[in-house]
C-alpha cells in the first residue's frame, strides 16, 4: 500500500471528492480540515475562509487556499453553517500541512443536512480503497502552461 494511504487518520470520516476530513463532534458540530494529500500541492501561503455565520451547500466553496503556484478552492464536505474558523490556521497556514488532522483543522461547522448527506462520508478503509486508483492524478502537480505562450512584445497579444 502506498505510504500516503497509510497516513490516513482512522478517527475521522472523509469526503473523497473534496479531499476533506470530517470529525463529527458531540453537540451536533463537525470539525473539518484538509487531508494530508492536499499538502502535496505545495507550501500554503494564504487561507481565505468565508465568514462565520455563512450557510454553504455541500460541495460549494468554504474559502480558498493559495500556494506560490496555484489557488485551491476549499469545498464543503457537507451542507452547513460556518460556526468557527481556526484562528491558529489564519495566523499560520502551514499548520494545515504540518498537522492536518490536529492543530491544522480549518472549520467548525453546523451540518444542516447531515441525515441526508452522512452516507457521502467514508471511513479510512473505504477512502483508501476509493483513493488508491486516483492517487497519481491527485498528486499530479498543477499544470503550468507558461511555456505554451509565444508572445512577441513588438506585436502585442
Amino acid at each position: 500500500m502506498n505510504e500516503l494511504l497509510t497516513r490516513l487518520d482512522r478517527t475521522v470520516l472523509y469526503a473523497p471528492e473534496q479531499d476533506m476530513w470530517v470529525r463529527l463532534e458531540d453537540g451536533g458540530l463537525a470539525t473539518v480540515g484538509a487531508t494530508h494529500l492536499v499538502a502535496q500541492h505545495g507550501q500554503f501561503m494564504l487561507f481565505s475562509p468565508r465568514p462565520v455565520g455563512m450557510k454553504i451547500a455541500r460541495d460549494r466553496s468554504l474559502g480558498v487556499m493559495e500556494t506560490a503556484k496555484t489557488a485551491l478552492a476549499v469545498h464543503a464536505p457537507l451542507s452547513c453553517e460556518i460556526v468557527e474558523v481556526n484562528p491558529a490556521v489564519l495566523a499560520d497556514v502551514t499548520l494545515i500541512e504540518r498537522e492536518p488532522y490536529g492543530a491544522g483543522w480549518m472549520f467548525r461547522l453546523r451540518p444542516t443536512l447531515l441525515a441526508e448527506e452522512r452516507a457521502s462520508l467514508l471511513d479510512a478503509d473505504a477512502y483508501a480503497t476509493w483513493l488508491a486508483p486516483r492517487l497519481a492524478e491527485k498528486l499530479a502537480p498543477p499544470v503550468d502552461r507558461s511555456a505554451d505562450f509565444d508572445i512577441d512584445p513588438t506585436r502585442g497579444w
